[in-house]
């Protein structure tokens, strides 16, 4: 329903908002970030994967068929980091749940971390 008639979410009531308010956010520091590289960069020096990014859209720039534009860094960019999150949690919730399975190994866990800490 989305991609049919998106204004029509800004009228319905849900968590959407924040959503999409955070998914704004995101952009705007993706962005933010990118400018700096752009004016601290020293082509050729790449430091990350902005850096090679900005790199090849340099290279490509005469070229109008180039995917390499500043709008496919940036969702690269978010595609990245939402990737990362996203298998992140996923494996501290498989740890959770195994250990709520196996309470024996949760009491050994925990007695490390009070050793340690």
């Amino acid at each position: 329903m989305y991609n049919i008639f998106p204004s029509l979410l800004e009228w319905l009531p849900g968590p959407h908002h924040r959503i999409f308010r955070n998914f704004m956010k995101l952009r705007v520091f993706i962005s933010e970030q990118i400018k700096w590289h752009q004016q601290t960069r020293q082509p050729g020096e790449p430091r990350d994967f902005i850096d090679c990014f900005l790199d090849q859209m340099s290279k490509e720039q005469e070229d109008p068929e180039s995917h390499f534009q500043e709008e496919t860094l940036v969702m690269t960019t978010h595609n990245l980091f939402f990737g990362g999150t996203e298998t992140t949690s996923t494996t501290l919730r498989y740890g959770l749940l195994i250990l709520l399975k196996y309470p024996e190994v949760a009491a050994k866990v925990q007695a490390e971390l009070d050793a340690v800490v």
